[in-house]
């Protein structure tokens, strides 16, 4: 369980948007099987201003730097290994990301380039010396570093003014993205239920920033829109308010293989609408995914990444990421399009 201390005037601003239709009538269309199950799983308590939230799926939330949660949880692993429970001839999430970015490999053609003079972090090391919070890392930190690396090899995020992360979590990316780079406004654009994962920890972090929360948008978001906040929260109801040509990075990790086809390709069709010209969409998502709601079912059907209806963008790599091969048996694709119209 995690907990965060809320100020009043935000205490009173988050509870509207919990007592809110948006977070409480949501239609059947908004959710798969999976997330009609994962979603009962986030649940929250506000006592007084103590805010209290514990889940699953979307709840990466690191633990608090040298609290008893994360020596406990380091001690477990170290005793399974030591006791031999946990085999496994798959590498962390530290081994991993030090073995790929120390690989001297020539990309081929559409395989990812790091450059080695743009990214942020080149080994575990690094990535202490410049994770800004007060939080331990944790695995999902980790990747955020890796896949930041990436993007970084591609993008100049520092001038990237407009991002949108569609199913962002708790926010471990948009939270690096928004210190290393000051992007100018992130959107978030999640189940309600995720949302409340991510709202009080990206106010735990950034206290100053600027934030609407879904309750709190009944207009159109234009360009001025973000400009004058830092962090903007949408249900996936409310993406019809994004104007057109207006961002210029799209996100999705994972949660299209959430997903059914429908609400992907509603999804794809917002990226080319409200995209700027050659604005940039990444997507890594697993190669095939059963989306299982708690129990395994033969009858529900894979969301395949090769089946996702693209629009014809310029592909500026599409891969098996290497770095989550090394820690995991599923694989998962890696692909950058640059948004064409």
């Amino acid at each position: 369980m995690t907990k965060f201390i809320l100020k009043k005037s935000f205490k009173i601003r988050f509870e509207k948007f919990l007592s809110s239709n948006l977070f409480n009538d949501q239609s059947d269309h908004a959710k798969t099987a999976y997330w009609k199950y994962h979603s009962k799983k986030i649940n929250y308590t506000i006592k007084e201003s103590i805010l209290s939230l514990e889940g699953e799926s979307g709840n990466y939330i690191p633990h608090k730097r040298n609290s008893f949660k994360f020596f406990l949880k380091a001690l477990k692993i170290f005793v399974k290994k030591v006791v031999g429970v946990e085999k496994s001839n798959k590498l962390s999430y530290k081994e991993a990301f030090s073995k790929v970015m120390k690989d001297a490999r020539i990309a081929g053609f559409q395989q990812v380039h790091i450059d080695k003079n743009k990214i942020l972090a080149k080994n575990i090391s690094d990535c202490k010396k410049i994770f800004p919070f007060d939080y331990e890392i944790n695995d999902h930190i980790i990747k955020s570093y890796y896949l930041i690396n990436i993007l970084n090899s591609y993008i100049d995020l520092s001038k990237t003014e407009f991002i949108i992360d569609i199913g962002a979590g708790n926010g471990n990316l948009i939270s690096l993205l928004k210190h290393h780079f000051q992007t100018k406004c992130i959107v978030d654009i999640d189940l309600p239920e995720t949302l409340i994962l991510c709202i009080p920890f990206l106010n735990n972090l950034f206290p100053d920033a600027k934030i609407i929360l879904p309750n709190e948008i009944n207009d159109q978001i234009d360009e001025n829109t973000l400009l004058n906040h830092d962090f903007i929260f949408l249900t996936p109801s409310q993406v019809t308010f994004l104007k057109e040509n207006l961002i210029d990075l799209f996100i999705n990790i994972n949660s299209f293989g959430e997903m059914n086809m429908l609400q992907i390709n509603e999804y794809l069709n917002l990226i080319q609408k409200a995209g700027k010209n050659d604005s940039f969409f990444f997507n890594s998502n697993r190669v095939e995914k059963i989306p299982f709601a708690g129990k395994k079912d033969p009858n529900i059907k894979p969301i395949r990444f090769f089946e996702y209806p693209f629009f014809k963008n310029e592909i500026l790599f599409f891969e098996i990421c290497r770095f989550i091969s090394l820690v995991q048996t599923d694989p998962i694709y890696l692909k950058l399009e640059k948004i064409k119209k």
